[in-house]
């Protein structure tokens, strides 16, 4: 993903394996995309599973590798630690991927993590630097915070697809809202640039920020995802 090559960019050894097929589980393939390099591995679950050693993605990859001699063709087992993301619908950002690996190079890493919330009954939670950014440096960013059916979002969702139109211009939203959207606050999330946007979670640090509704004002997290030096446009 972006957030390793980002790392790999900066002199880090590290690396990631997406699995796109869970069962039958491809043993097989999955030890055989793993480097002879390769010491440690987190493997990451957006699950929990009271009452279970591990998750099962981790338990399986676990066994792959066993049964597999270590992996890679290697006489030496890789240290495999479980790693819980997403709980309670928290996104992965790269702020997180990366709060990640640093556990991994600990002297001793946790073996079994929680990254993005804060557990503080199993204290399995790691830190990380949540403003780690990675995106291209013209991608321009925008949050807009109305109430349902107040026209904020759908006049948004008209806005990225004109600019994603307009030629050499790259353009991504993402849209928040309750499932009673009618009188309930939204949130539009909005990027564009010269540049392919590769971003799957919601804007932070936003270059701007728009308020349709005075008393959402109120709320931290509007001014919470500006950028310093940001321009706010509130609407009342």
């Amino acid at each position: 993903g972006p957030t390793v090559e980002h790392l790999v960019a900066r002199g880090e050894r590290v690396g990631a394996v997406t699995l796109r097929l869970y069962r039958p589980f491809p043993a097989g393939a999955l030890v055989d995309a793993l480097p002879r390099s390769v010491a440690r591995i987190a493997v990451l679950d957006r699950t929990k599973e009271p009452g279970s050693i591990g998750e099962p993605l981790f338990l399986d990859v676990l066994a792959a590798i066993a049964e597999n001699g270590g992996g890679s063709g290697g006489s030496t087992m890789p240290l495999v630690v479980g790693g819980r993301y997403g709980l309670s619908s928290k996104e992965l950002t790269p702020g997180m991927v990366a709060g990640v690996f640093d556990e991994l190079s600990e002297d001793t890493p946790r073996r079994h993590l929680t990254v993005g919330i804060d557990d503080d009954v199993s204290g399995t939670s790691i830190d990380y630097d949540p403003s780690l950014d990675i995106e291209p440096p013209g991608t321009f960013k925008a949050v807009f915070f109305g109430l349902g059916s107040d026209g904020t979002v759908g006049a948004n969702k008209n806005t990225i697809k004109i600019l994603g139109a307009e030629a050499g211009l790259y353009a991504q939203g993402y849209f928040v809202y309750d499932s009673k959207k009618s009188g309930s606050q939204t949130v539009s999330h909005l990027r564009f640039g010269a540049e392919p946007i590769d971003a799957p979670y919601l804007v932070d640090k936003a270059r701007f920020v728009g308020c349709h509704q005075l008393g959402l004002l109120e709320r931290p997290e509007v001014l919470g995802r500006a950028a310093h030096g940001a321009t706010l446009l509130l609407n009342s």
